[in-house]
């Protein structure tokens, strides 16, 4: 019987905000895609997978950096969900495209060789920029003509909510920055405060992204 031979992938996926990568919306997007990708794929098998939480056009990019070294040493494509995943800077993904060591691959542009590739990013960066610019004449224009944008009661509520969000953290950054002075923990604080049976401002126990919330909202202006 002939031995099943795998086809190996390094992968990357790559958010643009914490948020993104906390709730998860844009890194379970990609895997899907991913996913569709690999079950076309014969034996496929992910030996690495790197997620990164940056901005495509940010100079320094260390997990892309690991996973461009990952994907080299173990002689497998580099596979990415789109594009602009692996990078929006086109300089970048010029000098990518031609690296004669790394194998990339697209998820969503599964035929796609490295000129096609590099072409398709440069198309991406040219779509973006004119849509910005589309954009912002629009709103000058619309401005010129006297329109004021956003829901005004929408607005008024979320000042509303950050007015009370932090009158809500003034009433309790002293005593949290206390504790924290003391060597307490978020965790410690947190335990504290709920064991005490403080409560948030929506009647909830306290977590630490409360807790550093509180300090971050009651943080002492310097000069």
């Amino acid at each position: 019987m002939r031995p099943v031979t795998t086809t190996d992938f390094v992968v990357l996926l790559r958010v643009s905000t914490t948020k993104q990568g906390i709730d998860g919306n844009g890194i379970n997007a990609q895997r899907r895609d991913i996913q569709l990708f690999l079950d076309q794929q014969d034996n496929p098998r992910v030996v690495k997978e790197f997620v990164e939480v940056i901005s495509g056009a940010n100079d320094a990019r260390p997990v892309l950096d690991d996973a461009i070294a990952t994907a080299k040493k173990l002689k497998c494509p580099l596979l990415v969900q789109k594009v602009d995943r692996l990078t929006r800077d086109v300089e970048v993904l010029g000098r990518l495209t031609k690296d004669k060591d790394l194998h990339l691959k697209i998820a969503s542009l599964p035929n796609a060789d490295p000129f096609q590739i590099h072409l398709f990013g440069i198309l991406g960066a040219e779509e973006r920029r004119f849509i910005s610019q589309r954009t912002k004449a629009a709103m000058s224009a619309a401005k010129a003509r006297g329109v004021r944008f956003g829901n005004p009661k929408i607005n008024e509520l979320n000042k509303s909510r950050t007015r009370a969000a932090r009158s809500f953290a003034s009433e309790h950054g002293e005593l949290v920055r206390t504790l924290r002075t003391q060597g307490k923990s978020y965790k410690d604080i947190c335990y504290i405060l709920n064991q005490s049976g403080y409560k948030t401002r929506l009647g909830c126990d306290f977590s630490k992204t409360h807790i550093h919330r509180i300090l971050k909202r009651t943080e002492p202006l310097t000069a």
